[in-house]
């Protein structure tokens, strides 16, 4: 165990080695014989993680600046047809965490009620039409009819997506590829708050995405069928959840309370202002427990670092290149938006 740590400490950043909690934690450990107070690499890891302001390099920090300034665009185009959003998952985790991206998260999580999705499901592809320099450059994909995804082919998505068609809203730059997810979320009468609502939950969206695939049902009449089941309403109750249209991979569905949610709020993302809940503190614990200001066991990401590298036949000056000029074209797009 001593050499482990002694191993891992050697690789670390000057930067983290010289961090006043490392050298007063390596003192005590040195003067005292402790080390083996240190159960596992995990605490090592975890006090390094929540005592330095880590970043991610390479490829996978260009990722993040890109999806930063679709993010950017994403939310003018809410701010100008009045859609109220607010960052979720793994986006809303970082900004409270780490003031913008998980190190090696590389897409945006954006929820929305029910009502405020479905104007932005029709309004953001019409908005994304009038950017000449950028509309040949945009996938924009939402299982609405069998096998139909508009305005255009989104193989990217279905590699991905492991060539499942999802229900939610998903857009993305073909290249360098980078994407972000929308997730509808529905209010819940209180005769639906039961015990055995997730499993519930979770078949009627396979039965959906089924038979929606198969052509037996519309998305509308679908989820209308399905909504009532779940008792789902668009009139503001206590509670709102992951709507059906919203889980991905069997991922159960989670109660919120509205106050937790709303009103909405701000929080700094990577130095801008973006839509939050109003009690983050309450609502991240119900995504990821209560340790979510800690690193965790498992770090997942979407595989686009190897993709986007693809893109290049990895080579790193068009790589380089590539992100640059797509970086550049969307900050003029965003700072002159109208």
């Amino acid at each position: 165990m001593v050499f482990i740590l002694s191993k891992i400490y050697q690789i670390l950043p000057q930067r983290i080695k010289n961090h006043p909690k490392i050298i007063e934690l390596v003192q005590r450990f040195n003067n005292n014989n402790k080390l083996r107070e240190l159960e596992s690499h995990y605490q090592m890891l975890d006090l390094i993680f929540s005592s330095c302001d880590i970043k991610a390099t390479g490829v996978m920090r260009q990722i993040q600046l890109l999806s930063l300034e679709l993010l950017r665009l994403f939310d003018n185009i809410c701010k100008k047809h009045n859609i109220k959003y607010w960052l979720d998952y793994g986006s809303l985790l970082g900004a409270v965490r780490h003031g913008g991206f998980v190190p090696w998260d590389d897409d945006m999580d954006i929820s929305m009620l029910r009502e405020d999705y479905e104007k932005f499901v029709e309004v953001f592809p019409k908005e994304i039409k009038k950017i000449d320099a950028l509309k040949d450059n945009i996938i924009i994909s939402k299982l609405t009819k069998p096998h139909h995804n508009f305005p255009n082919d989104c193989n990217e998505l279905d590699i991905l997506n492991n060539g499942t068609f999802i229900l939610f809203f998903q857009c993305a730059l073909k290249k360098p590829f980078v994407h972000f997810d929308v997730f509808p979320k529905d209010y819940i009468n209180d005769e639906g708050l039961t015990e055995g609502r997730n499993e519930t939950q979770t078949k009627l969206q396979a039965e959906l995405r089924e038979k929606i695939e198969s052509g037996y049902w519309t998305f509308e009449e679908g989820l209308e069928i399905q909504n009532s089941k779940m008792h789902f309403t668009k009139e503001k109750t206590a509670h709102l959840s992951d709507a059906i249209d919203g889980l991905h991979n069997n991922i159960h569905n989670r109660i919120y309370k509205t106050e937790y949610v709303f009103p909405l709020k701000t929080i700094t993302f990577e130095g801008y202002e973006f839509n939050c809940p109003n009690n983050p503190e309450e609502y991240l614990p119900l995504i990821y427990g209560p340790e979510y200001m800690h690193i965790p066991h498992i770090a997942l990401d979407h595989n686009t670092v190897p993709f986007v590298k693809s893109q290049y036949d990895n080579d790193k000056k068009e790589i380089d290149k590539g992100f640059e000029e797509i970086i550049v074209l969307l900050k003029n797009i965003n700072d002159n938006f109208m």
